[in-house]
């Protein structure tokens, strides 16, 4: 086995450790480039990070031999998304009917997940990971960049590489050092998310959906042993929630999913409680010269649909497959770096205009009627064909545009 070589001709430096990094990593260094992966944190243990693997993210895995690993680590699956209404349950997707060997969205800790997946990567010579790496800077040389300035342990440490890769998330600092301007849009709501263990009369999984009230709406995902909650509110009533008490939004929770009131003793104070401040937007441009962005670093995405995983990890593999050829080459141009966003843009775009009707269709009108919600005429006539269930189902898993492996 040969030793990991920073100073090859096209060592590349990947910035965060999440879905797309770790991804990308693996496939890169999998073809014998050398790749320094780069984490901010100590380790994986983050509270309310998404859980949800579509089926084109499987197929993914699957190609990258993974699935059967990865599914071991799933602890459940949802074949049906469902809004449940003070009157009625509704099928919005139905991924059952979907032709895949994957017809469900598997919920799976983040955590374990890129745990897995960093173990699986550290199988190559080609591949190291640095961990509690706070990167701080860039790497100019001749208006290019050639690599990264990280703090660890105290002290100043360099990477240098032929392509530096910003994968660190919607507050990506390798962005902002770039100088490249995220355009933000603010949709109407935000989350607040916490846990609850499941107890004993908490229902089966079928429960993992949404769940609308009298202005309220709360998202539930089965984590095996607890429930993963999103309380919906409007933007910028957080103040106003918390100052009515920890009672009152005890009771809130209660109209909307009865079955949470044996542990709703386990939610005692609002530290607890995370605040999701929900933003969307993306790049106008992903890179420039010995850059590229992916993932939440290009795009925001909301988290409605669950699909934020997916997409960063199809940005990953559509990296990958326009990138090997020419990093093993040691050509990577502009022209390479444009062609990823190229391919990635038009899904983007269209997810998040998906994802835009919703908020301002569904969930602004929930949360703003006052009256016990109901969901718009055409959108109960629709969900009432199997065609439109599954029609909805492959947009969720597949978008417009999914990615498959080029080099296996």
């Amino acid at each position: 086995m040969s030793s990991f070589n920073e100073s090859a001709h096209n060592h590349v430096c990947i910035v965060g450790a999440g879905p797309a990094g770790v991804i990308l990593s693996i496939l890169l260094a999998r073809q014998g480039i050398p790749v320094t992966l780069l984490e901010g944190q100590v380790d994986f243990d983050r509270d309310f990070r998404g859980d949800t693997l579509h089926a084109s993210s499987m197929e993914i895995l699957d190609q990258m031999g993974l699935a059967e690993s990865v599914l071991k680590l799933c602890h459940a699956r949802v074949e049906k998304f469902q809004l449940t209404t003070p009157e009625d349950k509704i099928t919005m997707a139905d991924f059952s009917r979907l032709k895949t060997p994957f017809p469900y969205i598997a919920l799976i800790p983040q955590e374990r997940f890129l745990t897995f997946l960093t173990n699986e990567a550290k199988k190559t010579p080609n591949f190291r990971l640095i961990m509690n790496a706070k990167v701080h800077d860039l790497i100019m040389e001749d208006n290019k960049i050639c690599g990264v300035i990280y703090m660890k342990d105290g002290k100043d440490h360099e990477v240098r590489a032929c392509l530096t890769i910003g994968a660190d998330g919607r507050g990506s600092r390798v962005r902002e050092k770039a100088g490249i301007k995220l355009g933000k849009t603010t949709p109407p709501m935000d989350v607040i998310w916490f846990k609850l263990p499941r107890g004993q009369n908490t229902g089966s999984g079928n429960a993992t959906g949404g769940r609308f009230g009298t202005g309220a709406m709360l998202a539930i995902l089965d984590r095996g042993d607890e429930w993963q909650l999103g309380f919906v509110i409007l933007k910028g009533s957080y103040k106003s929630l918390r100052e009515k008490g920890m009672a009152s939004f005890h009771d809130e929770l209660i109209k909307l999913a009865p079955e949470l009131k044996p542990v709703l003793t386990n939610l005692k104070d609002w530290s607890q409680c995370a605040i999701l401040s929900v933003v969307t937007g993306r790049v106008d441009r992903w890179y420039k010269p010995g850059l590229l962005l992916i993932g939440d670093a290009a795009h925001v995405m909301s988290p409605v649909g669950g699909v934020g995983i997916n997409y960063a990890i199809h940005d990953a593999v559509a990296a990958a497959n326009t990138l090997i050829d020419p990093l093993i080459k040691g050509t990577v141009t502009e022209m390479d770096l444009a062609e990823v966003q190229y391919r990635r843009e038009r899904p983007i775009r269209f997810i998040q205009a998906v994802q835009s009707i919703i908020q301002r269709r569904i969930i602004a009108n929930a949360l703003t009627s006052g009256k016990p919600f109901r969901p718009p005429f055409l959108v109960r006539i629709m969900a009432g064909f199997s065609f439109f269930q599954k029609r909805l189902a492959r947009i969720m898993a597949y978008g417009l545009q999914p990615e498959t492996l080029k080099h296996r």
